[in-house]
């Protein structure tokens, strides 16, 4: 007899969820998740129940008629930390209250969608009535002043990235789900985040709205723009600075809503497709399927990829993903070329001023200039200093001992 036959395990509140492969356990309010055969899952349920390590391994062995490596299962579920460890360290629970829960239910009542509903009909009512307030990429260029121009670009699209992410947050708290914002960094630039630790674990059904709900907060932040738009128009009669720069941030919105259906990156309809698909790791599964279709075409098998790393459900969606993807960077390259001609007039305009602009457009073009030249020559020397550094640890000698 094994001496932790006797013993009693206390679990983390774990959620249990059908799969295609078994039973896809998570730790609540955590991303730990696995994917058990039936059997291992109704195991876990078994000690779930209370009952000792050997009551619990006698039973298996009963029921399955197999030998089961207790040991090796109970070493499983520590290193996925399902088990408590008596750290003193507080136990979550599942019905406890989440700070925001009761805005997240406000948030998508009955009444909250009313309200929605509400500001897109006078959005498009709006654009209807004053054709001269539908955004188009020329209302970017809502000041002849460069330096305006992009900063207020720049800094415009701020609070629309946190009403995004704020979106998020709130249908993971309408849900119980500790979802949370944050500061992150995309290239070189300061953006918000939103993290749904557990989202896994929520019914398939229940995730759609906390997916895609940052998309319908894009189209919210756009109604809005375009309402303030419209309303300093009829009350000014014209299209102030205030009116055209409302215009540009509502396109730059509806350029973050395209930018969704980028397949080539982890957006927003990325994890509504893993979701409907079920799938793991497709993103991965996709890129090493296709750099192997380009192996087998310039007979460079030797570099072919072993796809057995990645599930059956991923390889077998894959092979019909890898034309999103393609349509991803075809999408990509198609706003490049719509937008080039705005980039065109903007850098023109620079150029121009500097030959025969007054002194406010001459010295707006010298900052705009001076502040990319300044940027790249940031970017470059951090490129050339994480080369340097490669170089380094490629050319450091090798130790060794005894």
């Amino acid at each position: 007899m094994n001496d932790n036959d006797q013993l009693r395990i206390v679990l983390h509140p774990l959620t249990f969820m059908p799969d295609p492969e078994g039973v896809m356990i998570g730790r609540f309010g955590t991303d730990t998740f696995a994917v058990f055969p039936e059997d291992g899952a109704a195991l876990v349920q078994k000690l779930q129940e209370g009952v000792t390590i050997g009551e619990a391994h006698a039973w298996y062995e009963e029921t399955y008629q197999e030998e089961l490596d207790m040991d090796d299962f109970l070493l499983t579920l520590r290193e996925l930390t399902f088990i408590v460890e008596d750290d003193g360290a507080p136990i979550e629970t599942e019905n406890k209250e989440i700070s925001w829960q009761w805005l997240g239910r406000l948030a998508f009542s009955p009444v909250g969608w009313l309200l929605y509903g509400a500001i897109f009909a006078c959005a498009a009512w709006i654009m209807i009535k004053y054709p001269e307030l539908r955004p188009s990429r020329q209302s970017i260029l809502f000041s002849p002043y460069t330096m305006v121009v992009f900063v207020g670009m720049i800094l415009g699209q701020l609070p629309g990235l946190l009403f995004h992410e704020a979106m998020h947050m709130l249908a993971g708290r309408r849900l119980g789900i500790r979802s949370r914002l944050g500061l992150g960094r995309r290239m070189y630039f300061l953006v918000f985040t939103s993290s749904m630790p557990g989202i896994w674990g929520v019914p398939r059904e229940k995730r759609f709205l906390p997916i895609l709900v940052g998309m319908m907060g894009d189209l919210l932040w756009f109604s809005l723009l375009v309402i303030a738009a419209g309303a300093i128009l009829m009350s000014t009669g014209e299209i102030t600075l205030l009116a055209g720069y409302c215009m540009g941030l509502a396109f730059t919105t509806l350029l973050r809503l395209f930018w969704q259906f980028y397949f080539q990156l982890q957006t927003d309809i990325y994890y509504l497709m893993i979701t409907v698909w079920g799938c793991v790791n497709l993103q991965e599964t996709t890129r090493d399927m296709i750099k192997n279709s380009w192996y087998q075409a310039t007979k460079q098998t030797h570099k072919l990829i072993d796809l057995s790393i990645y599930t059956e459900r991923d390889q077998q969606v894959a092979r019909t993903y890898r034309y999103f993807y393609a349509a991803g960077w075809l999408l990509m390259v198609g706003i490049f070329f719509y937008m080039f001609p705005v980039v065109f007039q903007l850098l023109s305009n620079v150029f121009n001023s500097l030959i025969t602009g007054t002194d406010m457009r001459f010295w707006d073009s010298i900052v705009f200039l001076s502040f990319m030249v300044i940027h790249y020559s940031i970017i470059l020397y951090l490129y050339w200093k994480e080369r340097q550094a490669r170089k380094k640890v490629s050319h450091a000698p090798m130790s060794q001992e005894g």
